[in-house]
């Protein structure tokens, strides 16, 4: 399997106002988006179960090199077991794929498991993702496919996020 550029870095937050205050004065990040999930409706699987959970998502950044700040509430899921252990700090790399099916495979394939899934919609476009690792104490990889319509997938599109916010799957926060 070949991957393209590492989408964006995860961290997992617990106040995202003090975050993204934080993190865009470090990096120089001026606007954060929170990506739209329609009819706040996640369909996620953590270790093979259900949980009903809200995850917020902002991203910040230029190009396509993105930070993604994460918050969670609800039922325990990766993001929690993870700060629970770690506080905050990187989670994951993020690469788009084609294929999920595919993607995720190729990596068991290699001996990862997947620690959590999910799929969602927003603003029509139909969004899986896989958490993929050999532990989740080691190196996560963030697998996400983007469905915008038909066949067409989004892979790594520079400005997403300022496109995204003009057309309704993001929504700029600051």
């Amino acid at each position: 399997m070949k991957l393209g550029k590492i989408n964006h870095v995860g961290i997992v937050v617990k106040d995202l106002e003090e975050a993204t205050a934080r993190y865009g004065r470090l990096y120089g990040i001026k606007q954060w988006y929170e990506i739209v999930c329609d009819d706040n409706k996640l369909d996620m699987l953590y270790l093979g179960e259900k949980k009903e959970c809200n995850v917020t998502l902002y991203y910040g950044g230029r190009g396509t090199t993105k930070i993604e700040l994460i918050k969670t509430t609800g039922d325990k899921n990766i993001y929690d077991k993870f700060y629970d252990a770690h506080g905050e700090a990187v989670h994951h790399i993020m690469y788009m794929v084609k294929n999920l099916d595919k993607a995720v495979a190729d990596f068991t394939a290699e001996g990862y498991q997947v620690f959590q899934t999910a799929s969602f919609k927003s603003n029509g476009a139909k969004i899986r993702y896989a958490y993929v690792g050999r532990s989740e104490n080691e190196l996560i990889t963030e697998l996400v496919e983007c469905n915008l319509f038909g066949n067409v997938y989004k892979g790594d599109i520079p400005f997403e996020m300022q496109i995204g916010a003009l057309q309704g799957s993001y929504k700029k926060v600051k």
